[in-house]
């Protein structure tokens, strides 16, 4: 980049590719702006990638490319000129599908691969919708369960205006229930009958973007589950009931600045919630739910990165529900762990890892008829990495050995990464409990 020795200013940004996308939506999540100066520097340059990554982030575009151009052919006048090119997503997708409903690929295959702990059905996503990042999601689903749900989100009420706003309402039932842990795996209950848990929810989120960087969420939802009265309930819903009506009010802040949500090399990322709960049935009980997460990706040289993740937990209600005790080996896990849970009232989880860039490429694909999907994004990273964690319940049954345990494990993995958001996992893991064994994840562990 050629430095200038005065601040510059941008008179023009050209955006092209962008035949659905409104232009406003890609130029709110640029950091530089019209007719502001800047030096053309080491700094402009890096606001120039951090708007490619927040310009990717948006999950709308195959490709972002940022190129700013120094114009001198005015005699009265030496500017910068922004050339914006976009590859657009397909954004309709009626979506057939069958997936496997356990926590994660592994317990599927300890289950041996049964099909009829599969579901099948019909997603429909509708992204950018009106060209405006709308997105409204269909789910029908039956098998192992039943889900029909309809969520809308609307990330900006207005071109200038920051509020946001997102709604859902879904219906789900299961023919299998998960009732209790022992020997720190989950129980399941299951005696023919159709539905032996039902739930409705419905819930609304407002949203507000405070700078470029950081978001505020403001939520309230309503939950039903009933329970049939040939489970054995043990303490799944409060008072050992068959039906329990859930309040649940949450504010959440995030300061996000990942180069990619689904897959991040650079940057950094907060995240703190507080949530409070009111159960009711034949009576009612409270509980305050505090969240922390930090994570930090950091590039130390052209094929080398390192990632650092820490996550806790707290519960003030020191006994809760079963079905709210839910800790580690749901959506936060430790790796090696796979086949176990850890159910408690408070949990703190850490992970650690370095990363090899072995492979990128942006594959052609002519034979692909929609061309927006021609070119394929393909890097693939060799990654060491270590976990840790601890959860602590003081009336965990007492075949559970993993809660009030400091557990750790290590391993190495392969991770691939396609379209920029589409990731498959490949690890073998050692953990604390000297087990090791070969897993399979299609999400991103950090």
């Amino acid at each position: 980049m050629t430095v200038a020795s005065e601040p510059l200013p941008i008179r023009s940004i050209l955006i092209k590719g962008n035949e659905k996308t409104k232009d406003f939506v890609i130029k709110r999540e640029l950091l530089f702006h019209e007719d502001y100066f800047y030096y053309y520097d080491e700094s402009f340059e890096q606001l120039i990638t951090l708007s490619q990554s927040r310009i990717t982030n948006l999950n709308l575009f195959n490709k972002v490319t940022i190129l700013p151009v120094v114009d001198s052919t005015n005699q009265y006048e030496v500017c910068i000129k922004i050339v914006i090119r976009v590859v657009e997503k397909w954004y309709h997708w009626p979506i057939p599908f069958v997936e496997f409903s356990d926590r994660n690929f592994n317990v599927w295959g300890n289950l041996d691969f049964d099909p009829n702990r599969t579901n099948y059905g019909l997603y429909v996503f509708n992204y950018n919708l009106w060209g405006k990042n709308h997105t409204l999601k269909t789910k029908l689903k039956t098998g192992y369960n039943t889900k029909l749900g309809l969520e809308y989100r609307i990330p900006f009420l207005s071109e200038s205006n920051n509020w946001g706003i997102k709604t859902l309402i879904d219906y789900s039932s299961q023919n299998e229930l998960w009732y209790e842990t022992i020997n720190d795996s989950l129980q399941f209950y299951k005696n023919g009958k159709n539905k032996l848990i039902k739930n409705i929810q419905a819930s609304i989120e407002v949203s507000r973007r405070i700078t470029p960087f950081t978001n505020i969420f403001i939520s309230t939802q309503y939950q039903y589950d009933q329970i049939d009265s040939s489970v054995p309930t043990n303490d799944y819903l409060i008072n050992n009931a068959r039906s329990q009506n859930t309040f649940k009010t949450q504010f959440r802040v995030e300061i996000d600045k990942r180069n990619n949500l689904f897959y991040p090399t650079e940057g950094s990322y907060l995240s703190a919630d507080m949530t409070g709960f009111l159960w009711t049935n034949k009576s009612h009980a409270y509980n305050l739910r505090m969240g922390f997460k930090m994570q930090k990706f950091t590039k130390i040289s052209s094929t080398i990165y390192t990632a650092l993740s820490c996550h806790t937990q707290f519960n003030s209600n020191k006994n809760p529900p079963y079905s709210q005790r839910k800790i580690l080996g749901y959506q936060e896990s430790i790796r090696g762990f796979e086949h176990y849970v850890v159910d408690g009232t408070s949990g703190l989880k850490g992970n650690a890892a370095i990363r090899f860039h072995t492979l990128k490429s942006n594959l052609s694909l002519p034979f692909i008829p929609f061309k927006n999907y021609q070119e394929l994004p393909l890097n693939m990273y060799l990654e060491i990495y270590s976990d840790a964690g601890y959860v602590d319940y003081n009336f965990s049954n007492e075949t559970n050995q993993l809660v009030n345990a400091f557990l750790y494990s290590g391993g190495l993995g392969l991770n691939t990464l396609f379209y920029n958001d589409r990731i498959l996992r490949l690890e073998y893991s050692l953990n604390s409990l000297k087990e090791h064994g070969f897993f399979v994840h299609f999400i991103k562990a950090i």
